[in-house]
């Protein structure tokens, strides 16, 4: 199977020194953009998305490759309170432009007070790599009161807190617009409870955690039978339940908060558990939220465990970073390294995983490397004009070195939708898409890598003829690497326009010849 890596363009500049690696991304950086499914009234269809492709012959899949830039870790564990930094959340605040981070950082045995074993930090930024981390004076740690504690836990035994934030403008309360969605320990009447807590702030910086917790309640714990129903009341109120890993996303298809966390399967003697897996809930409200349904569960001898999903809506997909965690039941065997593979769905229930044996975000080579062991994928994307920044934590191994070795949060670069493409088997290939309602005056562009052959357009009516003069032959080569070619035709149509569109419902097909494309975007007439 082959696997195309970022440009050249992209990766001469990425990979050439720190300083021109961090002017680079600086400038790609002075122009954001919306996330692509809300860009514009553009449509933009990715080589992934089955249901808008009719089909492709001679083709197969490729993934992108992110870039990984020089400067990183981005955000270091150098306060006496991050001694091990992990999961963490990117927003761009839309009234100042600044870029906002929080991130769980574990102190554990350094912290003299139980509530800052685990505790949510916050950074700042102007172009998402050079971060400043504020002193608040909200929270102190062993007295110290400058530090970046925005959020600290109930006191109870998680040492696993989360932090995932979302910026929520449809919400008419200024007092609720951010949201966080993590794990603690609960006091209940019952004594306390593991599970989804939540809290909402004005600004990202002040947090109000909601009183009532835990929403969902959560489980892990030793390896035994699961318990009579009788037995179970202490226990969460359904099986598969949530666990301490929680990724949170705003689905626009279905106007709801989605949460996407960790659980546990049973062992093949019926244990619990046994290996990580992973569940949905949902909610419109941010309080009240679904009953846990498993959507991926390891199934393969070689898928280990699953530890975790972050997932981002694009283009009408489910694009899922899912954490694969090298440790055999119970986490026995393997190497506990945990890098991340690129999964997709049209759904968010039902997820396709073409590259299992393949990595998206692979770990470092250099064992000394923060992200040598282990990647703790994050759900915010940022998008911006040419590119996506994609963040994660990391540690140097499973559960780092607390004493010796660094964790942070670093970055991976990925041109703009470039997630997945179609490359020709041999040497040449085509993909047709379904019939599109196409007005007139739009116009198309193709997202490819062109530089080792080339492109070219024709366009089908809606019963898959050819139409005179927009035939792969018309039109002129498409070569070179561009996120944005725009066919152009040798004669006008029979229409008499030189659009390189026709009108009414038509098919688009692409022709490659040693090239890869990754996304068609149809442009709408341009306003009078």
């Amino acid at each position: 199977m082959l696997h195309h890596s970022c440009p050249r363009p992209f990766r001469a500049q990425i990979a050439a020194t720190p300083l021109a690696s961090l002017l680079y991304l600086i400038c790609l950086s002075s122009v954001l953009v919306a996330p692509p499914s809300s860009a514009s009234d553009a449509r933009t269809v990715l080589m992934a998305d089955a249901e808008a492709i009719l089909y492709h012959s001679g083709l197969e899949q490729v993934q992108g490759r992110p870039e990984r830039i020089a400067t990183n870790p981005v955000i270091a564990n150098d306060k006496p309170w991050e001694v091990a930094i992990a999961y963490c959340s990117i927003q761009q605040n839309p009234s100042t432009g600044l870029y906002q981070c929080w991130y769980q950082s574990y102190a554990g045995s350094r912290a003299q007070d139980p509530t800052r074993r685990v505790v949510l930090c916050y950074a700042t930024s102007k172009d998402g790599l050079v971060w400043e981390k504020p002193s608040l004076g909200l929270y102190d740690f062993n007295g110290d009161p400058d530090t970046n504690i925005v959020l600290v836990g109930n006191g109870g035994r998680s040492v696993n807190y989360g932090a995932s934030v979302l910026i929520d403008p449809r919400d008419a309360d200024p007092g609720r617009r951010y949201k966080l969605a993590y794990w603690d320990f609960a006091p209940t009447e019952a004594g306390e409870r593991p599970g989804l807590c939540v809290a909402f702030s004005p600004d990202g910086v002040h947090w109000t955690k909601h009183p009532q917790a835990p929403l969902l309640q959560g489980a892990y714990g030793e390896p035994t039978q699961p318990p009579f129903q009788a037995d179970a009341a202490q226990e969460p109120q359904t099986r598969p339940s949530i666990s301490d890993v929680m990724d949170l996303m705003w689905d626009p298809v279905g106007a709801h908060f989605s949460l996407y966390t960790k659980t546990w399967v049973d062992a093949p003697d019926g244990r619990r558990f046994w290996k990580r897996a992973i569940v949905r809930s949902t909610s419109t409200d941010f309080v009240h939220w679904t009953a846990p349904e498993m959507i991926l569960h390891p199934n393969r001898p070689d898928d280990g465990q699953f530890h975790g999903l972050s997932v981002v809506h694009a283009h009408g997909l489910y694009l899922g970073l899912l954490q694969r965690l090298d440790f055999g039941g119970f986490d026995q065997g393997g190497s506990g390294r945990m890098p991340a593979e690129l999964i997709w769905s049209q759904d968010g229930q039902h997820w396709q995983r073409p590259f299992s044996d393949d990595w998206f975000l692979p770990l470092h080579p250099d064992s000394k490397a923060f992200d040598a062991g282990c990647l703790w994928t994050s759900a915010t994307v940022m998008h911006h004009e040419k590119a996506s920044y994609l963040y994660y934590g990391a540690y140097p191994s499973w559960h780092a070195d607390f004493n010796a070795q660094g964790t942070g949060i670093g970055v991976r670069v990925l041109p703009r939708d470039r997630w997945v493409g179609l490359h020709p088997q041999g040497e040449i290939g085509q993909v047709t898409f379904k019939p599109w309602h196409i007005e007139a005056g739009s116009h198309l562009t193709l997202n490819a890598d062109a530089s080792e052959g080339e492109l070219r357009v024709e366009w089908l009516d809606a019963s898959g003829y050819r139409i005179q003069g927009l035939t792969q032959t018309d039109g002129h080569p498409l070569k070179g690497d561009h996120l944005e070619h725009r066919p152009k035709w040798k004669t006008r149509t029979p229409s008499g326009s030189a659009s390189n569109t026709p009108s009414g419902m038509a098919q688009l097909r692409v022709h490659l010849q040693g090239a890869t494309l990754y996304a068609v975007t149809l442009h709408p007439p341009k306003a009078e």
